[in-house]
């Protein structure tokens, strides 16, 4: 676990789940000073590294008001549950179709054990959110934080059809969660989170949802802060296009997953970085692109039926 102090009243938590790869890779902000709030929760294999980022932060426990998750897949918000035991006063924020999975769970843990296999075991399985302390967030909801942050609700469908962003109307960060992709700040590695199943003007159309909110900077789930919210944003739509137009073609030439990722690797070039991580974050972000890769085949496909 490691903390971050970012700006005034707001922090990141490096959660670091025990998972080969996953340092640098999972942030939870926290934001606030006397209401505070969570955004994200990380899995259920790091939810005690999170509370103890929160006392090594001086966090009281019952100033947390509010978990919100950007989404509810379990690399995000596995820990919810968890989380509530020791947060005695917090609730959880999260798209109305992810809230009866935050209640039950057992749909979701079963998805995610057909989808991921032993990596879902490795982040291990949600527990059960009580109903009276789930807030299903619609579109434009603001939720204010003390004088600090005002944030708003953005829904941003498209690396999930329960995605949501959000937006602090009083500073101009945005918190994009997977809405703009992932990026490794340190090798400026930037790529699509597009897994099955894909709809991919969904995808194009949040990321123009966010570019409208003009936003001073971006923070990332996977991982961590960017000043030039605009630049990024844009270049990450234009990635997504580009790799609609490359894997397009390469599916016309019979090419198989592996083929479609070294074609990939040489013709985006926000995907140079990728050589220059440890071998360990190397794998886990080579994983990612291979499953971001079959988000475009499915819908690519299904564009043909």
């Amino acid at each position: 676990m490691q903390t971050y102090h970012l700006s005034e009243h707001l922090s990141m938590i490096d959660v670091q789940p025990p998972i080969s790869g996953w340092d640098e890779f999972v942030g939870v902000y926290v934001l606030g000073r006397e209401q505070m709030a969570l955004i994200d929760a990380g899995p259920y294999c790091s939810a005690g590294n999170l509370i103890n980022g929160l006392d090594e932060l001086g966090i009281e426990r019952e100033n947390v008001s509010y978990i919100f998750l950007t989404h509810i897949h379990i690399d995000h918000a596995g820990a919810a549950g968890e989380l509530l035991q020791h947060l005695p006063n917090a609730r959880v924020v999260v798209h109305p179709r992810g809230a009866s999975h935050l209640a039950n769970p057992d749909k979701l843990w079963e998805g995610s054990l057909k989808t991921l296999g032993d990596l879902a075991k490795k982040q291990g399985r949600p527990q059960n959110v009580a109903p009276e302390r789930i807030i299903a967030a619609e579109e434009g909801t603001i939720f204010p934080l003390g004088d600090e942050f005002e944030l708003e609700v953005i829904h941003t469908p498209g690396h999930a059809a329960h995605h949501m962003s959000f937006f602090d109307r009083r500073s101009g960060k945005l918190f994009a969660g997977e809405a703009g992709g992932a990026y490794t700040a340190k090798v400026d590695l930037l790529r699509p989170a597009t897994p099955p199943p894909l709809l991919l003007e969904h995808y194009l159309e949040s990321i123009d949802k966010l570019l409208r909110r003009d936003a001073t900077g971006i923070y990332y789930a996977h991982y961590g802060p960017d000043e030039d919210a605009r630049t990024k944003l844009q270049r990450h739509k234009e990635q997504a296009k580009l790799w609609r137009e490359v894997i397009s073609e390469a599916l016309e030439h019979g090419a198989e997953y592996e083929d479609i990722f070294s074609k990939l690797m040489a013709e985006d070039a926000s995907l140079n970085g990728l050589k220059e991580l440890p071998k360990d974050q190397y794998q886990r972000e080579h994983y990612f692109i291979i499953n971001a890769i079959g988000g475009f085949v499915g819908y690519i496909e299904k564009q043909k039926t």
